[in-house]
């Protein structure tokens, strides 16, 4: 299945953008759909950070994730986090996530990123913790809901010899 960026397909925008809100969106008092949709606009450039890697079959996003900045700002040295992973439940179950989050982490250490956050709803890790993700301290999400925080490590990107 191919993935491509938000950046080189700007249309699909508006579904993700309507994943994001269904899902979590919607939770943040006074939150709109065209809030969502405006604050995925910062991954509409090329070759920089942050990026929004999408999952699409037949030329339709079926998943997404996000590499960003500061999603928890009272701890500003967590510079880089994953976040926003999402899956159609169509086509759930097919290691999907795991794959974006892998194309994610390789482009996060082309970048020279050696630390990346998360926050998951799931204490035990979920998803995260067989991938290679560790758990830090539990948190509360600004929406009320108890999140944990991990962290995993990335190895020095090679040097092109």
């Amino acid at each position: 299945m191919p993935f491509l960026t938000l950046s080189h397909a700007p249309h699909l925008l508006p579904v993700v953008a309507r994943w994001y809100f269904d899902t979590w969106g919607h939770r943040v008092p006074g939150w709109t759909l065209e809030d969502e949709q405006q604050r995925l606009e910062v991954f509409l450039h090329d070759n920089e950070l942050p990026v929004l890697l999408m999952a699409t079959d037949n030329d339709m996003p079926v998943a997404a994730a996000q590499l960003k900045f500061h999603e928890r700002t009272e701890r500003p040295e967590r510079l880089h986090w994953l976040g926003g992973v999402y899956v159609c439940p169509s086509h759930r179950g097919h290691a999907l996530a795991s794959d974006l989050i892998a194309a994610l982490m390789q482009k996060a250490q082309g970048y020279g990123v050696r630390e990346v956050f998360l926050q998951t709803e799931h204490d035990d890790g979920g998803l995260y913790a067989p991938l290679g993700w560790e758990p830090l301290e539990r948190q509360t999400h600004r929406t009320g809901v108890p999140v944990r925080i991990m962290r995993r490590v990335l190895p020095l990107a090679r040097q092109a010899r």
